[in-house]
């Protein structure tokens, strides 16, 4: 008996020594400290289609997140958890420019990001987010090939989630996005004006309140260039005062009368498809009186 008791303790230690570990994540503070599971085999999952957050997302993005194995996150900063000290460091800046264009969140709770594999579906990223908190941004794409657009882009997602209490309205939420990827928006002032000059924009008041993506973006080409030419009338924290009080009223019209002087969204169609003709310069563009 004392021969067979030896034997199956010995057995059970060399099993607990040659097994991998499997580490799992922990969904509230992105850390490496849950306890360890067995691998299971990958199941074939779609991952989230648009790249954008939001919670009707939600089941695609685990499900997602399930397929990959386990991202160290082994830095940890006041407002999220990042794999290196170098993508920390950068999050960090983008985050610093965004509260220095458009203010500091009253509210904030830390979320992981995460770098993953590319998944040859066109997307590039996506934030996750549930009220009320940021669950997780992740991105598909290099490092190096994230900063000045798709990380800074999630992290926009991020910061107006928390500025504004709200995920507001996604044409305006994916226009503010696209306009922090600085390394892209000149080519996306082409593409504007491409698309407009062959006559594919739709009327701005199908796209605002529509709060779901189109096959041809459109969302995001028109909701880029509409924030650009608020944004260029006014300023960005002139901008954030806008947002602000169109998410507490939901009165856009309104909104738009108030801080810019335009009736409705119809003027405001107008004036920007002006801009668009004109060059799409900033510089060019009357202040808001």
């Amino acid at each position: 008996m004392r021969r067979l008791l030896l034997l199956l303790l010995s057995l059970t230690l060399a099993a607990a020594l040659t097994a991998p570990a499997w580490a799992r994540i922990c969904p509230k503070c992105g850390r490496n400290h849950l306890p360890d599971l067995p691998k299971e085999q990958p199941k074939p999952q779609q991952p989230p289609k648009e790249d954008a957050a939001g919670e009707d997302k939600s089941k695609e993005a685990e499900a997602a997140q399930q397929e990959e194995p386990a991202v160290t996150l082994s830095v940890a900063r006041a407002r999220f958890f990042a794999p290196s000290v170098e993508v920390a460091d950068e999050a960090d800046r983008i985050l610093d420019r965004l509260e220095e264009r458009y203010g500091k969140p009253r509210v904030w709770h830390a979320f992981p990001i995460y770098y993953k594999r590319y998944k040859g579906d066109g997307v590039a990223g996506y934030t996750l987010y549930s009220q009320p908190e940021v669950k997780e941004v992740v991105i598909f794409e290099t490092f190096s090939d994230s900063v000045g657009a798709t990380l800074d882009h999630e992290l926009t997602h991020a910061f107006f989630f928390y500025f504004l209490n709200s995920n507001f309205d996604l044409f305006l939420n994916e226009g503010l996005a696209q306009n922090s990827e600085y390394r892209r928006r000149e080519s996306l002032r082409q593409t504007v004006y491409r698309r407009y000059s062959a006559e594919q924009f739709w009327e701005l008041d199908k796209l605002y309140g529509r709060n779901r993506y189109d096959g041809s973006l459109l969302i995001y080409h028109q909701g880029f260039s509409v924030v650009d030419f608020l944004i260029g009338r006014g300023g960005s924290l002139y901008f954030a005062a806008f947002m602000t009080q169109l998410v507490r009223t939901n009165d856009f019209d309104g909104c738009l009368r108030s801080f810019y002087g335009y009736k409705d969204i119809k003027e405001l169609q107008a004036a920007w498809h002006a801009y668009i003709e004109t060059g799409q310069n900033r510089a060019t563009l009357p202040a808001v009186r």
